[in-house]
């Protein structure tokens, strides 16, 4: 299968998840499962699918698919019957994990890595380029800047004047890396995110507002995934930092001297403030704003579209505008839903 997904036995595939194999009654032996599909998606063609099954929901569509897979890769799933207990069977404990790890197994996405530099693309004299790394039409690399060993920088994208980039990384098409910004390694940046603009800092005066120098950086960790169209603002003084392995969707913005943990995952929409601090492990739902200077506690979950105003302690999870605890903002929607009645009654009692 030239430029499409290797071909796997599901012993290979049982190995990749973690899982462990068994094959259905009378299942015929596989050479090989050809690709990855979601349930939504139907079935190419029979014995080349591999689905993954959560749990018990998910496997009634299934059973009655005009095609059925080659492999199935269940979690909480008690047993099988009809056609599907003839499959070919891997159980995982975790088996969102098991689709993360397929996913990569089966990418057949094209990869941007070349190892040249095309010749439209600016490296100036003092910067330091590794091994292997890549560098796309219309790229910028300033002075004193540095890339690591087998990193790629997209099209028109541009590192600014002694910024650090670490190995591995990759830099989509118009990624703008400021000057004084320093990743870690396997970071990656989708297209058109900015690191390291300025803060949004200014001092009142009779004349207006006198901008506040922004002269910290920004620091990404290992690992660390940004999302397409995403700001993150460089320190006033220090850096604003984020974690190793944590991952912030599209169109967010964080704000200058945030500091951000490892292991948090960060949906889209979101506003972070200024000077504020999420711990390690938390979760923020999409559309969430953070005020400035508030502490989110480690392994803390923020539902979206939620407004933190004050801090969160750790491992709880908050809800709502203002955000609070969830049982009480539960509780306040249910009474909100009350009021009718209430307005009812009390008409009531008056005409009583």
């Amino acid at each position: 299968m030239a430029g499409g997904p290797p071909e796997l036995s599901p012993q290979e595939i049982a190995d990749a998840v973690g899982g462990t194999l068994s094959w259905g009654e009378g299942a015929r032996a596989l050479d090989h499962l050809a690709s990855v599909e979601r349930l939504s998606r139907g079935y190419p063609e029979a014995g080349s699918a591999v689905v993954v099954v959560p749990s018990e929901q998910e496997l009634a569509p299934l059973a009655g698919a005009p095609v059925l897979p080659g492999l199935l890769v269940l979690g909480a799933v008690a047993g099988l019957e009809g056609p599907l207990a003839a499959l070919p069977t891997v159980r995982v404990g975790e088996p969102r994990l098991a689709l993360a790890r397929l996913s990569a197994l089966l990418d057949a996405r094209p990869r941007p890595f070349t190892g040249e530099v095309s010749a439209t693309a600016h490296v100036h004299p003092a910067a330091s380029l590794g091994s292997g790394v890549s560098l796309e039409a219309g790229s910028y690399v300033g002075p004193g800047a540095s890339i690591g060993d087998g990193s790629y920088v997209g099209p028109g994208a541009s590192v600014g004047a002694n910024a650090v980039i670490g190995a591995g990384c990759v830099l989509h098409a118009n990624v703008t890396v400021y000057d004084g910004v320093t990743l870690g390694a396997r970071v990656v940046l989708h297209a058109g995110a900015v690191i390291g603009a300025d803060g949004f800092g200014y001092a009142a005066s009779p004349a207006g507002a006198v901008k506040i120098r922004q002269l910290g950086g920004v620091t990404l960790a290992d690992d660390v995934e940004i999302g397409a169209n995403t700001a993150v603002d460089r320190g006033t003084l220090d850096d604003t930092v984020v974690g190793a392995r944590t991952k912030i969707d599209n169109l967010c913005q964080v704000g200058h001297n945030v500091i951000i943990g490892s292991d948090c995952l960060v949906a889209g929409m979101t506003g972070i403030a200024g000077s504020a601090r999420v711990g390690d492990g938390v979760i923020i739902g999409g559309a969430v704003a953070v005020s400035d200077h508030v502490t989110i506690g480690s392994g803390a979950r923020i539902a979206g579209r939620s407004g933190v105003t004050k801090d969160v302690p750790p491992g709880e999870t908050w809800a709502g505008f203002p955000a609070r605890p969830h049982r009480q903002y539960a509780r306040s929607l249910y009474l909100l839903e009350r009021l009718e009645d209430v307005w009812r009654a009390v008409k009531r009692m008056e005409r009583g």
